[in-house]
C-alpha cells in the first residue's frame, strides 16, 4: 500500500508511514450525527358534521319554527285589510247622491221600499197596531190560541164552521149555553174602531190567526147596513183641499200613514203590505184596480191638493221621526 500523505510505498501492515510518520490505518468512520426532530404531528382530524337525527318513532314531528306562522299570519292580515278597503270603496261608488235623495217621491220609494211607508213599522219584534188591529171594546177579550184549540162536542173552531154550526159553537164557547140569553153578542160593532167586531174580534185579528175567510163570510156585508160606517168617507179630504201639520196632529202615527197612503188607495192603487190593503178592501169607496202597483202607478194623476198635502204628510212624518 502507499501512504496517502507523501506516497511511500508500505508494507500491508504498517501503521505508520516510514517516511512521513503519519499514520496509515483508516480511521473509524462514525455515522454523522443527526439533530434530533420534533416528533411529526398526526394529521389534524375534522370534527364530524351535525346531521338533524332521524325520528324513527311513528307520529313524532320535530318542532317547526315559529317563523313560518308569523309570516303567514302578516300575509292574511295584509289580505283582509284590503278587501276591506276595497269593500268600503265600492259601498262608497254605490251609496245614492244626495241629487237622488231629494228627488220627488215616487209609490216605489214612498210606499213600497221603505217599510216606515207601506207597512206599520216594527218595534221590540211586534208589529205596530194600525187602527184596525187596535182591541175592541167588547165586554170580554178572547184568546185567540185557546179559541182555536179548543174543542166544543169534539168539535174545533174550524170544524164547526165547515159542519155550519159556527154562531152556536161560539155561543157555546163564549156564553156557556145556547140560547142566546147571554148579553155578549156575537157581531158587535165598536165606535172607536169604526167597524163591525166578531164577538169582539176585528178582521185583521182573525187574518193573522188564519181565519180571515171566515170572517169576510160572517161580517163581509154588515157595513152596509150601518149608518155609522165609513161609506163614501175618507180619514181626510187630503183630493179637495190643502190640509197642514194641526189636522194632522190629531191622528196617530199609523192613521198618518193610512192617511198618505189613502191618497194613492183612491185610485185603485194595490199595497204590498196585507194589512194596509185588507183596511181599503173594507172602505166602500175602495176600488182595486188589477195590475196596478208600484211599479205602474204614475203620480201624475194627482191632483195639485193631493200633490201639496202628499209632500205635507211627508213632511210632517219626518219632523215627528216617524221616517228619514
Amino acid at each position: 500500500m502507499f501512504c496517502k500523505y507523501c506516497g511511500a510505498e508500505l508494507s500491508d501492515t504498517a501503521a505508520f508511514c516510514y517516511k512521513c510518520g503519519k499514520p496509515t490505518t483508516k480511521p473509524e468512520s462514525r455515522p454523522p450525527r443527526l439533530r434530533p426532530q420534533a416528533p411529526a404531528e398526526p394529521p389534524r382530524q375534522e370534527p364530524p358534521k351535525y346531521e338533524q337525527p332521524k325520528y324513527e318513532q311513528p307520529g313524532y314531528e320535530p318542532p317547526r319554527r315559529k317563523g313560518g306562522y308569523i309570516a303567514l299570519a302578516v300575509i292574511l292580515c295584509v289580505l283582509v285589510i284590503g278587501a276591506i278597503v276595497v269593500l268600503v270603496m265600492a259601498m262608497g261608488i254605490l251609496k245614492p247622491t244626495s241629487s237622488d235623495a231629494e228627488a220627488s217621491p215616487s209609490p216605489t220609494d214612498v210606499m213600497e221600499t221603505q217599510p216606515l211607508e207601506s207597512e206599520p213599522p216594527e218595534e221590540d219584534g211586534k208589529p205596530t197596531q194600525t187602527p184596525d188591529q187596535e182591541q175592541s171594546s167588547y165586554p170580554i177579550q178572547l184568546d185567540m190560541d185557546q179559541l182555536l184549540t179548543s174543542r166544543i162536542n169534539g168539535t174545533t173552531f174550524r170544524e164547526a164552521w165547515e159542519q155550519g154550526w159556527l154562531d152556536e159553537w161560539m155561543n157555546l164557547y163564549v156564553n156557556g149555553s145556547s140560547d142566546g140569553s147571554s148579553p155578549y153578542e156575537a157581531y158587535w160593532y165598536d165606535d172607536g174602531l169604526r167597524e163591525w167586531t166578531y164577538y169582539g174580534i176585528t178582521y185583521s185579528q182573525a187574518a193573522s190567526a188564519g181565519w180571515g175567510d171566515i170572517w169576510l163570510e160572517l161580517l163581509g156585508s154588515r157595513d152596509d147596513d150601518d149608518p155609522d160606517t165609513m161609506d163614501g168617507d175618507y180619514l181626510l179630504p187630503t183630493d179637495s183641499q190643502y190640509i197642514d201639520k194641526s189636522d194632522l196632529a190629531p191622528f196617530t202615527k199609523e192613521e198618518v200613514s193610512l192617511i198618505r197612503n189613502e191618497i194613492y188607495a183612491r185610485y185603485g192603487y194595490q199595497f204590498s203590505s196585507q194589512e194596509i190593503q185588507d183596511y181599503f178592501d173594507r172602505q166602500n169607496w175602495y176600488t182595486p184596480v188589477e195590475g196596478l202597483n208600484a211599479s205602474t202607478f204614475d203620480t201624475s194623476v194627482f191632483n195639485a191638493y193631493e200633490q201639496a198635502n202628499l209632500e205635507t204628510i211627508l213632511a210632517y212624518e219626518r219632523e215627528m221621526g216617524w221616517r228619514q
